[in-house]
């Protein structure tokens, strides 16, 4: 079972967690892969995928006037 704390949602915070709280490098993947397979029962967040929209430059109101 693993001792991450219930109110750690994502994988780089419980990797975060275990590099604060003293594990090693390889105790730190064996906690966080046991920890996602106990998370896996729970509903994901859906995935957002932005995609580039590329959107026009406002146009300025205090337009210089040429003379």
């Amino acid at each position: 079972m693993s001792s991450i704390p219930s109110d750690i949602k994502s994988i780089d915070a419980a990797r975060e967690w275990c590099r604060v709280n003293g594990y090693s490098e390889e105790q730190m993947h064996s906690m966080v892969a046991s920890w996602s397979a106990l998370d896996e029962s729970a509903p994901s967040a859906p995935i957002i995928i932005e995609e580039d929209v590329e959107e026009e430059a406002p146009t300025s109101i205090w337009k210089s006037k040429k003379k």
